[in-house]
C-alpha cells in the first residue's frame, strides 16, 4: 500500500522546483535583454561620448587668442612757411572820372577886356614840329616805346599762371637793365613736394637738377643790354606750394609776382 505526500511536502517540493528553475538563469543574462529590446539607447550613448571627446579634442588643440597689432598710420606732412601759396595780388582798375567843363566866370561888368590874340611865335613853332614828323605818321598814333632805361641791374619776376592738385605752371622773366650782354643764372628751391620741371624758352634755355626741388636755369646765349627774355615752366608735384623758398638770378633775390 502506497502512501501519497502530504500537503506539506507537496508545497516543499513546488518551492524547491521554482527555485531550481530561478537559479537556472544567471543573472547577468537581464542587460543584453535590456540592450536587445531597445538599441537606440546605445547608438544615443555612443553619439554622446564622440561629441564630449571632439569637444575636449578641440579645446586642447585651440591657441590662446592674442590681440591684433596696431599698424600705424600713414605720416602726417604739415605744411612749413615755405610751402605756403602766396596768391598774387590782382590789381583793382580804377576808373578816372572825367573832369567836366571849367566855367571861367565871366569879367566884370564895365570892363572892355579883349581877348588874347593868338601868339605868332606858338605858331611858327607848332608849323615847324609838324614839319619834322615823320611821313606817314597817323593822328593819336600811340607813341614809340622810349628805349630801356640802364637800371645798372640783371633782374628776374617769378609768377604763377595756373594750378591743380599734381602739377602748375609758372612764368619766368629775366630782364637785363645793364649796359652790356650778360649771362644769367636763376637758382629756384622748391620743398620736397615738387619733382620734376619742364622748362621752354624761344632764345633757348637749359635746366640743371641739382637735387630735390632745387634746379638751375641758364640762358642759352647772353641777355643783350636792355633786353628781357621769358621761360614759360611746369612743374609737377605732390601736395601744395607753388612758389619756391628761394629765387635768384646771378645770386641777386627775384621778385614774386
Amino acid at each position: 500500500m502506497s502512501v501519497g505526500p502530504t500537503g506539506a511536502e507537496s508545497g516543499a517540493e513546488i518551492s524547491a522546483e521554482t527555485s531550481a528553475a530561478a537559479g537556472d538563469e544567471p543573472n547577468g543574462r537581464g542587460l543584453p535583454r535590456v540592450i536587445a529590446s531597445a538599441p537606440w539607447v546605445v547608438v544615443l550613448v555612443g553619439v554622446s561620448v564622440l561629441a564630449v571627446l571632439l569637444v575636449a579634442a578641440m579645446l586642447s588643440f585651440r591657441e590662446p587668442e592674442q590681440p591684433a597689432a596696431w599698424t600705424p598710420g600713414p605720416p602726417m606732412v604739415l605744411p612749413t612757411p615755405g610751402e605756403v601759396t602766396a596768391t598774387p595780388s590782382t590789381p583793382t582798375p580804377t576808373t578816372a572820372s572825367s573832369a567836366g567843363p571849367t566855367t571861367v566866370p565871366p569879367p566884370p561888368s564895365g570892363s572892355s577886356t579883349q581877348p588874347a590874340a593868338p601868339s605868332r611865335t606858338s605858331s611858327a613853332a607848332a608849323r615847324a614840329d609838324a614839319d619834322r614828323s615823320p611821313e606817314g605818321a597817323v593822328p593819336g598814333a600811340p607813341a614809340t616805346p622810349a628805349e630801356p632805361v640802364d637800371t645798372g641791374v640783371l633782374s628776374a619776376s617769378y609768377q604763377v599762371d595756373s594750378a591743380d592738385p599734381i602739377s602748375f605752371r609758372a612764368r619766368l622773366v629775366v630782364r637785363n637793365g645793364t649796359a652790356r650782354s650778360s649771362d644769367w643764372t636763376v637758382e629756384l628751391r622748391f620743398t620736397g613736394q615738387v619733382s620734376g620741371v619742364r622748362a621752354s624758352s624761344g632764345p633757348g634755355v637749359s635746366v640743371t637738377i641739382k637735387g630735390a626741388g632745387w634746379y638751375l636755369l641758364s640762358g642759352a646765349e647772353p641777355l643783350d643790354a636792355g633786353a628781357g627774355q621769358t621761360v614759360d615752366l611746369r612743374f609737377t608735384r605732390v601736395g601744395t606750394g607753388e612758389y619756391p623758398a628761394h629765387c635768384a638770378v646771378n645770386g641777386d633775390a627775384c621778385s614774386m609776382g
